[in-house]
């Protein structure tokens, strides 16, 4: 836990001291103390709640900008106190300590800047201390349980605290290098920017009273810009005597211990000159004259300006070094160098790139010493050390919390550095550009030490969309570091900065650069493929891409070819060798690109399918599916379970139509399922034994969408299942209205005729043969050849008649029947009730003509029965003759 500065704590405790014994009343009980019991900070209002066993004097102050004290008079520590709410948005830190005098000190530090008036009270009921910080609000001890708190008629709005808290940013993995600007055209460069992260304590938006006319979307889009993001803003720190390093051994008001030997005190002042073999030689003498006083300060020192003196590539003379810092120890073990002996090892074993030996001796430090002056340094190293191993997210911790530390250092800009580094990695861009500017801000001799500066500040500029700041860092890095590893990537993106601000020329000219001087180097496949989009046609392009393809098949920006490839075809509508190149890319290169891949090569399934189910190719959709179902299922999506669901209705596959169109019909929302899917699936419900669920869809379906062409099919079949439950009523009304709704001739027929088949059912033959009637007027009227259909329709009349003991009708109906019937099997079947029809109506010369050409016909069945009526009605004639 950090701790206060000694000296600024005496002060605090001496005024405390006072200001309680000058202030408290006399005659206050000063006979069992109170204790704390708990510390919470809560966010709304950001404030510190103090539970107490019982009332004690209070003091709250404000120290800084951000800072407050609450100081609390004989007040003790319940053993084990947690503070809770540290992961509070507006908090940065909060500690206590116990001062001299009986004084509990509470330190809070918000992350925004406070209300100048601090508002506290004490509930007395409770025992409870509520201080808060940084919004006014009027404190009142709580109402009882039994009052009941009454109610707002209105909807409470938000409060300023709720609309303080910065939202999370929601942060897509970087699977490819410069994916921005690399893997769009021109155009999108331009309008492609990522969302910054929110600023601490953003100002809340005011909507306008009035309606803002909407402006055209593409110049939104063309006018939006990208802010940088502001530098970052370091907290108050104090000034210090020292430097936060080893060379803190020489620094403070007795760096000596109290030693009062020139030799020594000339030594030091050697050491601040940075003469350190000057001064190792006096500290040399002073042990061989065999001075028996300052022994002690004489080890440690000859320790530390003998390491100071190593080149960094001496390891003997590092290994010297050490072994006089492990003589110092063993001689004084107890001696206050610890510390700086414990750090001198730790730094030679980081030079010597023994990182787990170093990290020994720093975490020696940071557990046994937390009060050492050169914690920084040891803080900052430790963050190297995790960093190189790949520890991102410890080392970004020990970076922060050396970069903003509130005591001035000497690391503060190298910690400032790596943590920007870090935030990169982690995928921050935003903080860390905010931090990378403040380093070369507030030390710019660092932008000369090391490219890294430069490099993470051009590249957090890139990802970010902020061209002018990419281009002019990436130039200056050049201009300052010709021999960095990759030049011709740093000159590349250049290209794609210009890119992205439609400067078009300057880009491809840089990328003709690159492509002449670093011919086997990532940065001109970069460039290559910066180049492709400029090309006016899909030919060229496509020779760039086959070229990275083929030239560079293990370089990940091979992939980025392949699916640029992949693109153009699916934009030319070549569905099947879109397919192909991402079947080739994710079987060589497994990892990148996985997901953008898939989904390309989703939406090429899915518009190969609309076409194919368009041009009704719904066997080839279902070939496919059978082959290629494992990898299909694996997509998801919506669409392709529709298509092929679709294309198995059409097979008249009804089970397997039901089971995709339930996939799609479950993956869309409400309001996005189109017509077609819930008739569909009602269709495929109700031919697959499914009919109340299909009822219940197809009700729906028609209610929905009053207009669509399948409405007075879906109509027709919520009529039949009607009829097939038995519900006669309903059945008649569905076919009423889809009889209403239909517009085809042949189909208002069907509808007739099966609105007869109800009132069959209800024994109304006189309507039914009435509407059977008209049904065959509609197929008569209807274009084509309706042979088959009108001779069906005519047996069925003809049928009702002969039931209604109509036989003249019937054996007309029965006769148009024949006229249209085709085949032997059809015409005998119909000669056959024609005849039937004659005898029942006495007309006994035309029954026994048309059971004679029934007998004469080549099916047997229908022969047969006609020669027994002949046989029948011969029998008859004898009888009468007799």
């Amino acid at each position: 836990m950090t701790k206060l500065s000694p000296t600024y704590l005496n002060i605090l405790s001496a005024a405390w001291t006072v200001f309680f014994y000058l202030f408290i009343p006399a005659g206050t009980t000063m006979a069992g103390y109170p204790v704390v019991k708990a510390i919470h900070v809560k966010d709304n209002p950001f404030s510190v709640t103090v539970d107490m066993t019982e009332k004690a004097p209070v003091k709250i102050i404000r120290i800084g900008e951000r800072e407050v004290l609450v100081a609390i008079k004989n007040a003790s520590l319940t053993k084990g106190l947690v503070i809770g709410g540290k992961d509070t948005p507006n908090l940065e830190s909060v500690h206590v300590e116990t001062l001299e005098g009986n004084v509990l000190a509470l330190m809070v530090t918000g992350k925004h800047a406070s209300d100048e008036k601090i508002k506290s009270a004490f509930d007395a009921a409770n025992n409870q201390l509520t201080v808060v910080l940084n919004k006014a609000v009027t404190l009142a001890p709580p109402v009882s349980k039994s009052v009941p708190v009454p109610q707002p008629a209105t909807i409470p709005k938000p409060s300023t605290s709720d609309l303080s808290k910065p939202e999370k940013q929601a942060m897509a993995p970087a699977t490819e290098p410069r994916k921005k600007p690399a893997l769009t055209d021109a155009n999108q460069l331009a309008e492609k920017k990522p969302d910054p992260l929110p600023q601490a304590n953003p100002t809340p938006k005011v909507q306008p009273p009035t309606p803002v006319p909407q402006k055209d979307p593409s110049q939104t889009k063309t006018n939006e810009r990208i802010k940088e993001p502001p530098i970052y803003r370091h907290p108050k720190r104090q000034a210090s005597r020292f430097k936060g390093d080893i060379s803190d051994i020489y620094r403070g008001e007795d760096p000596l211990r109290g030693c009062q030997a020139n030799a020594v005190k000339n030594a030091v002042v050697l050491i601040k000159k940075k003469l350190y073999k000057e001064a190792g030689a006096i500290l040399d003498q002073y042990l061989f004259e065999e001075n028996p006083f300052c022994l002690e300060q004489v080890y440690y020192l000859r320790a530390y300006v003998n390491f100071m003196s190593v080149e960094n590539d001496d390891s003997a003379g590092l290994l010297a070094a050490e072994r006089m810092f492990q003589n110092a120890m063993v001689a004084y073990p107890k001696s206050s160098y610890l510390p700086f002996a414990y750090a001198g090892m730790g730094l030679i074993h980081t030079r010597l790139r023994n990182s787990a030996t170093a990290q020994g001796y720093f975490d020696i430090i940071s557990k046994d010493f937390p009060d050492y002056s050169g914690m920084p340094e040891v803080t900052y190293h430790l963050a190297e050390i995790y960093n190189d191993r790949g520890y991102t997210d410890k080392a970004l911790r020990l970076y922060k919390k050396v970069f903003e530390s509130k005591i001035s250092n000497g690391y503060i800009s190298d910690a400032g550095l790596g943590y920007g580094k870090a935030l990169f990695k982690k995928l921050r861009y935003y903080d860390a550009l905010s931090v990378l500017n403040y380093v070369i801000k507030n030390d710019t001799k660092k932008i000369y030490e090391s490219a890294d500066l430069l490099k993470y500040t051009a590249d957090a500029n890139f990802e970010l969309g902020l061209s002018k700041g990419a281009r002019e860092n990436y130039i200056r890095l050049l201009n300052l570091f010709p021999d960095i590893d990759a030049p011709a990537m740093a000159l590349s993106k250049a290209g794609d900065a210009y890119g992205m601000e439609n400067q078009e020329q300057k880009a491809i000219k840089l990328y003709e650069l690159v492509r002449e001087k670093y011919p086997e180097s990532p940065g001109y496949i970069n460039a290559s493929i910066g180049i492709a989009r400029y090309l006016k046609t899909d030919a060229e392009k496509i020779e760039i891409y086959e070229m990275i393809k083929t030239r560079f098949p293990e370089n990940t920006y091979a992939r980025i070819a392949m699916m640029r490839l992949a693109e153009i075809y699916q934009k030319n509508g070549e569905y099947d060798k879109c397919i192909q190149e991402i079947e080739d890319l994710l079987a060589t290169h497994p990892k990148g690109l996985r997901y953008e891949a898939v989904k390309l090569m989703q939406k090429a399934y899915e518009a190969l399918f609309k076409e194919q189910l368009k041009a009704d190719e719904y066997t080839s959709i279902l070939m496919r599916y059978e082959r290629e179902q494992v990898k299909l299922k694996k997509m998801g999506g919506r669409l392709i379970p529709f298509y092929v669901g679709n294309a198995y209705l059409q097979a008249d596959l009804y089970e397997e139509a039901f089971n995709q169109l339930i996939t799609a019909y479950k993956r869309h929302k409400r309001v996005e399922r189109p017509p077609l899917l819930l008739f569909g699936l009602g269709k495929a419900m109700d031919e697959s034994g499914r009919d109340n669920d299909a009822l219940k869809l197809l009700n729906a379906f028609v209610k929905r969408f009053p207009k669509d062409k399948n409405r007075v099919e879906g109509l027709i079949r919520i009529g039949r299942i009607y009829l097939e439950k038995g519900s006669l009523s309903k059945a008649d009304e569905a076919f009423v209205s889809a009889y209403k709704a239909g517009k085809d001739a042949l189909n208002k027929g069907r509808i007739l005729m099966l609105r007869a088949d109800v009132y069959q059912k209800k024994s109304d033959l006189k309507t039914a043969s009435g509407l059977q009637s008209r049904a065959v007027k509609a197929f008569a009227a209807s274009p084509g050849e309706n042979y088959k259909i009108l001779a069906d329709a005519y047996k069925t009349l003809g049928s009702t008649y002969l039931e209604m003991k109509s036989y003249g009708q019937a054996a007309n109906a029965f006769a148009q029947a024949l006229d249209f019937s085709e085949g032997d099997r059809a015409k005998s079947n119909i000669g056959f009730l024609l005849g039937d029809a004659y005898q029942k109506g006495n007309v006994l010369d035309k029954a026994k003509k048309t059971f004679e050409q029934v007998a004469q016909s080549y099916d047997s069945v229908w022969a047969r029965l006609a020669q027994q009526r002949l046989n029948t009605m011969g029998l008859a004639e004898k009888i009468i003759n007799s």
